[in-house]
């Protein structure tokens, strides 16, 4: 079998056209095409041909993942449901992950850390549910033991409830129990446990109401 045309795609000047025997017989990354020194003439056993398809099918699944990873970081998990529902095989899967954590595109440790950052930040959250999304998405128990203790319940149910507090004393025929239930509500939908919520609650209740007296 010989190569008789390498064609540049029209719509992505990256990717090439692989002819054998003139037939079409795969499209090739240009960095596939250079590193095997693929040129028109050169005679491929089959053999060959079935290493450069295994080739081009573990290098799409690297840069499939690499820009799966561009929008935020992933724990191996994600990247490894990724590329299933790609249909990747399930060979050329291990081989793209080990890959990944060689250059350090993922890490376990370093998605964990992340994700427990960002929901402190933007979207805080009780221990319970954090442990249960890293669980979820894949994370080591011994992780996320070392990550989510639960000393900060307090503090980020106060600032998750705050807003939400503030909407509901708005409300002139608001009571204390009306408060409780919806402020409990969402509180506990956001993983913390009822001790932690029960304290929260009074804590809003008579911080709020002091301040409307006040005004």
């Amino acid at each position: 079998m010989r190569i008789t045309a390498l064609e540049q795609q029209a719509h992505n000047p990256e990717r090439f056209n692989l002819f054998v025997d003139d037939r079409f017989l795969l499209g090739i990354s240009a960095e596939l095409m250079l590193t095997q020194r693929l040129h028109i003439g050169q005679e491929l056993s089959a053999e060959e041909l079935d290493q450069l398809q295994y080739a081009e099918a573990r290098q799409q699944a690297i840069e499939r993942s690499i820009n799966y990873l561009s929008y935020r970081p992933r724990s191996t998990t994600e990247v490894r449901r990724y590329l299933r529902k790609k249909e990747t095989p399930a060979e050329i899967i291990e081989s793209v992950i080990e890959h990944l954590q060689r250059l350090e595109y993922i890490n376990d440790q370093a998605f964990a850390s992340f994700w427990v950052e960002n929901r402190e930040q933007f979207n805080p959250k009780g221990s319970q549910a954090l442990r249960s999304e890293l669980s979820t998405k894949g994370i080591d128990r011994e992780i996320i033991e070392e990550l989510v203790d639960g000393e900060q319940d307090e503090e980020l149910a106060l600032r998750a409830g705050r807003k939400k507090a503030l909407q509901l004393v708005q409300d002139a025929d608001i009571d204390f129990t009306k408060f409780r239930n919806r402020l409990g509500g969402f509180l506990q939908r956001r993983g913390f446990s009822y001790q932690v919520i029960s304290r929260t609650v009074r804590a809003l209740w008579q911080e709020l109401r002091v301040e409307q007296a006040e005004e």
